[in-house]
């Protein structure tokens, strides 16, 4: 347990995370707008789990991307009638499931927006040194982790 003690909400980590949090979506947002992306950050992020995790269902798609099914359901309602994903109902386990699937213009509308992003993101790393980034992310897992031990999710 920690020692250091914080008596005004705005000095404890919870705000820091949550104001960078805000920022970050801030800044995501801006450059969809600026590049005329047609995906929002949120559709983005879950064509990238997608195309990461070939053939998941929508109930493990929401736990990774933090969603409950029914707005998981409706993001991949919009990716499918935009083309960049399939749906395929399948049987796992003697259940029906529909596995998901990303399509060969979602694979290529991906890379082609991954090359426009990465300019922006190591733009936005700039100044950061490689040690720093590598240190930040690692105690963002490790912050993540604990708090996925100590919240109850229901997705």
């Amino acid at each position: 347990m920690s020692s250091v003690k914080i008596k005004h909400y705005t000095e404890s980590l919870y705000y820091e995370l949550l104001l960078t949090s805000k920022y970050m979506k801030m800044f995501g947002t801006q450059i969809f707008e600026q590049e005329c992306i047609e995906l929002s950050t949120e559709e983005f992020s879950t064509l990238d789990v997608i195309f990461c995790n070939p053939g998941i269902c929508q109930r493990d798609l929401a736990k990774l991307i933090l969603k409950d099914r029914a707005n998981t359901g409706r993001t991949l309602d919009v990716l499918e009638e935009k083309g960049f994903i399939t749906r395929t109902l399948v049987e796992r386990n003697n259940r029906p499931i529909k596995q998901i699937e990303i399509t060969q213009y979602g694979k290529d509308y991906l890379t082609k927006l991954s090359k426009v992003l990465r300019e922006h993101f190591n733009d936005f790393n700039s100044g950061i040194s490689e040690e720093e980034l590598k240190q930040i992310s690692a105690a963002l897992k490790k912050i993540r982790t604990h708090i996925g031990e100590i919240i109850k999710t229901q997705i």
